[in-house]
């Protein structure tokens, strides 16, 4: 049953993935280890049906890879022993509505780097820039907020206490105070605050700054691949006026002679 399901899946449609020579038509083996950052041999002993213990994240991210439907997803738990994540009704989980295709197509098609996220900021979909010069964004169970706030994301969002995790504080806050029953929210806050440092921001009494502008919402980060200095970006966020559990990201650099390869 899985491998069908990776041999139907198109490498052209999966965020992190180099189209081979002869354009070929399937995923391998080996683009599914190293999508879920596993050995080939720990995903193969998957296909087979080995008993082993398979952790929840990584059978969640095989699901993300091949694009399974919520029936597929739960077929996929119960044959390694986990019970299928449960649907709910509070606009994330496997019970959300599936995103316009269009709006996929959207995202997948752009020249920055673009990602789509639901409303506890479980990336959804990213495309192939996003996943050359942000792999975290392709990794199975990629969140942005839990990732902006580790080691990782404070070096390469520059200026990160300041410019990044203020700003980003407020949006999480905000957004656990609007919807109090999205549990994978919750998850996500009470993961954010145990990072460190996070509490005492969390806590600070200090009024939170004005929302810039869209054109004054400028901020550092640093992409290896760009350029060797920190470059300004803005971040773009977006989407569908009948939908407030989807938001599309874009992150554009502020010059316009630099360019995402």
């Amino acid at each position: 049953m899985l491998r069908s399901w990776r041999m139907a899946r198109d490498p052209a449609r999966v965020p992190g993935t180099v189209r081979a020579r002869g354009h070929r038509t399937y995923l391998t083996q080996l683009d599914m280890a190293l999508l879920l950052g596993v050995s080939e041999r720990w995903y193969r002993a998957l296909e087979k049906g080995e008993d082993r213990r398979y952790s929840r994240e990584m059978i969640a991210g095989v699901a993300r890879v091949l694009d399974l439907s919520p029936r597929q997803t739960a077929a996929l738990h119960r044959g390694t022993g986990l019970e299928p994540p449960a649907r709910r009704a509070d606009g994330g989980g496997a019970g959300a509505r599936e995103p316009d295709p269009a709006l996929l197509q959207l995202v997948r098609e752009q020249r920055h780097i673009s990602y789509l996220c639901d409303q506890a900021w479980d990336v959804i979909d990213a495309n192939t820039v996003a996943a050359r010069h942000c792999p975290w964004l392709v990794r199975p169970g990629a969140n942005v907020m839990t990732w902006a706030f580790s080691p990782e994301a404070r070096y390469q969002l520059r200026e990160w206490e300041d410019r990044w995790a203020a700003p980003l504080l407020t949006r999480l806050r905000l957004a656990w105070q609007r919807w109090p029953d999205n549990a994978r929210l919750d998850e996500v806050v009470r993961e954010v605050r145990e990072q460190p440092g996070v509490p005492a921001l969390w806590d600070s009494r200090a009024p939170a700054p004005p929302e810039p502008s869209p054109a004054e919402d400028v901020r550092p980060a640093f992409f290896p691949l760009v350029s060797p200095d920190p470059v300004d970006v803005r971040v773009l966020a977006c989407g569908p006026y009948d939908d407030t559990t989807l938001r599309w990201h874009l992150v554009l650099p502020v010059d316009p002679d630099l360019r995402f390869p």
